[in-house]
């Protein structure tokens, strides 16, 4: 019940944000100047939440990436796109290719020789000195940093001759795709949002819409979302919900579609509800422009324990707005469609990939709980502890045969059925076709895993691996041939986990049926090795 409690705090939060748009800005002038100049409303609503897109991706499907790319044409309020393919290969020009196939006028495409934020890297250690300890020395060198690179990226479109003014002769460029050496999608975002900061400033724009290659936006997703953030002047972000565009490609997309319908609307509206979320999602993500100089170096350039990070790109960049003081909300009345993982390998790790970077931003920054919500800190210990209590319950049980905590069946029955009547009135995602028969099979399909994922993610915190391929051709034939032992390294921990949920049923039906101990003893060997096997041959050796 408090969940939809938050929930509906949430979206009426964000509606009267919105509303701020079209009232009178107050006559009291604020001691603030920065604040003032932010909540000056001159314009219509439309004026101020005029905006640019920063799209990037790696090796893309070239149909979905030119279904993406086609969805923003009928977007409103989006004077500028920019494209960020994360390399230079030839195999990489199919994305390049279907860039210039989509937006044939008004577009330029540029070569980078090398990613801005090794530029940036190499720049900071020439800034830095050794007796160089206040943190506003350090801000003070990462601003620096940053302003270098946005003079290199000037003098790059100057190079080439990239014109803004619409009123030239043959109007000015409105698509620019730029494509460097592949590193990994951190340095692609970096570059991009570098060129969004000094884009921004030549067509006086103030908030970016980012997001990824395989991403479809809905005509009023980029408007509402920014106007979320433009009625808040304390807001630095924002991202929107999401639904699944790929539903139909197999059972597990299927399953995955009505996980997203289940899950993401309560839990991120849980945080969001005291203006602080703790994800941006990377799909459907808005900045304020003015936010981003500040924190993209300590961005780039995160370390955890003396290891480099480049799989949490959204949660930390979410992390450094609120440890500066800006918000950040959760949109959950605005959709966006993204793609969800074909098969259950690829659902597993990037459910894995995903955990390492909830546990990493969860813990490494204790400050940012002291500086928000007290709800923002209980949500983030709801999503660390519950799991972690549902995997030792289990083992506990199948070890002694004792219940651990107590549980209620029935108690779980009502749960369950409350939240999803609540969900089907007031979830804007309308759920998977026929979503009543999918809503069982993808909680089971979501929470039988949730303990194991949660224990594997933090016992390979510090895996930098992204997990999954892309989905080109050349890219999905790589995973096809990846190595046994690879295999078992990534998803082992899942045989392992349904051997013991395998287990933990057997234990539960002797008990039900008053089976002797040596019968309760025999199920219980079969119970683990039967769905370890299964499991087994088709994770690892299929």
């Amino acid at each position: 019940m408090i969940s939809i409690f938050v929930a509906e705090y949430n979206r009426w939060a964000n509606e009267k944000r919105r509303l701020k748009l079209h009232e009178t800005p107050p006559s009291t002038p604020t001691g603030d100047i920065e604040k003032a100049l932010l909540t000056m409303q001159n314009g219509s609503p439309g004026e101020i939440t005029r905006c640019m897109a920063a799209i990037v991706g790696y090796r893309e499907d070239p149909d979905l990436f030119y279904r993406a790319l086609e969805s923003y044409k009928a977007t409103e309020g989006l004077d500028f796109t920019l494209v960020g393919v994360d390399g230079d290969q030839a195999a990489d020009m199919d994305m390049v290719r279907v860039f210039q196939m989509v937006y044939p006028k008004n577009s330029a495409v540029i070569h980078l020789d090398e990613p801005l934020g090794e530029i940036a890297m190499r720049t900071y250690s020439k800034l830095v000195d050794p007796d160089m300890r206040t943190p506003e020395d350090i801000d003070y060198c990462n601003e620096l940093t940053i302003a270098h690179c946005c003079q290199l990226a000037r003098e790059i479109l100057r190079e080439h001759d990239i014109q803004f003014d619409k009123t030239q002769p043959g109007g000015g460029i409105t698509k620019l795709c730029i494509y460097e050496p592949h590193m990994h999608k951190k340095a692609i975002m970096f570059t991009s949002f570098i060129f969004s900061i000094v884009i921004s400033e030549v067509l006086d724009i103030e908030f970016m819409w980012s997001s990824d290659s395989d991403t479809i936006v809905l005509p009023d997703s980029l408007q509402k979302t920014i106007a979320t953030v433009a009625g808040d002047e304390n807001a630095g972000g924002a991202s929107s919900g999401l639904v699944v565009h790929n539903e139909h490609d197999t059972l597990w997309t299927k399953l995955g579609s009505a996980v997203y319908w289940c899950e993401l609307y309560l839990t991120r509206s849980t945080s969001a509800s005291s203006g602080t979320s703790d994800c941006q999602s990377g799909p459907s993500t808005v900045f304020r422009i003015s936010a981003l100089p500040g924190i993209l170096y300590c961005w780039y350039t995160q370390k955890v324990m003396g290891k480099r990070m480049i799989v949490n790109e959204d949660r930390h960049l979410t992390t450094n707005l609120l440890l500066r003081g800006w918000t950040v909300t959760y949109v959950s009345d605005t959709l966006t469609a993204t793609d969800t993982p074909t098969t259950l390998s690829r659902w597993l790790l990037q459910q894995v990939r995903w955990g390492r970077a909830t546990h990493i931003e969860t813990f490494q920054q204790p400050k940012v709980y002291l500086l928000n919500h007290p709800v923002f800190f209980w949500a983030a210990m709801k999503r660390e502890i519950g799991p972690l209590i549902v995997f030792f319950s289990i083992l506990y049980y199948l070890i002694t045969g004792h219940p651990f905590v107590y549980f209620c069946w029935w108690d779980l029955v009502f749960r369950a059925g409350y939240t999803i009547i609540y969900n089907w009135l007031r979830n804007p995602d309308r759920g998977p076709t026929n979503g009543f028969a999918w809503i069982i099979p993808a909680l089971l399909f979501y929470n039988l895993p949730l303990p194991a994922i949660q224990i594997w993610s933090m016992a390979t915190v510090l895996e930098g691996g992204w997990g999954t391929t892309m989905r080109s051709n050349g890219e999905m034939s790589k995973q096809s041939q990846s190595q046994l032992w690879k295999r078992w390294h990534d998803l082992g921990f899942f045989v392992l986990w349904m051997g013991v949920i395998g287990g933990t049923c057997a234990r539960i039906a002797g008990g039900l049926l008053s089976w002797s101990d040596i019968a309760i003893f025999r199920a219980l060997w079969v119970g683990i090795l039967v769905p370890s096997v299964i499991t087994f041959y088709a994770l690892i050796l299929s």
